[in-house]
């Protein structure tokens, strides 16, 4: 697999979890108490997963640029 290749793993994966993300945000009208606070510790984490997924995928794209390189 190349670095292309695994970047755009990544930003596969980011498109995933944005789907997942805009699947549960309806249910943000309708859950409360317990059930609510679960459904946004999912949401946040599902979050957190997304931006890590765009951030690796950009540094990956950028990983043989000339500014970059220490040899």
């Amino acid at each position: 697999m190349t670095i292309t290749e695994l970047a755009n793993e990544y930003r596969q994966q980011y498109n995933v979890l944005n789907t997942k993300m805009d699947a549960l945000r309806p249910l943000l009208c309708v859950y409360t108490g317990q059930d609510l606070y679960l459904l946004r510790k999912r949401m946040k984490i599902y979050y957190d997963m997304a931006c890590e997924c765009k951030r690796t995928a950009s540094l990956l794209d950028g990983y043989y640029e000339e500014d970059g390189y220490c040899g």
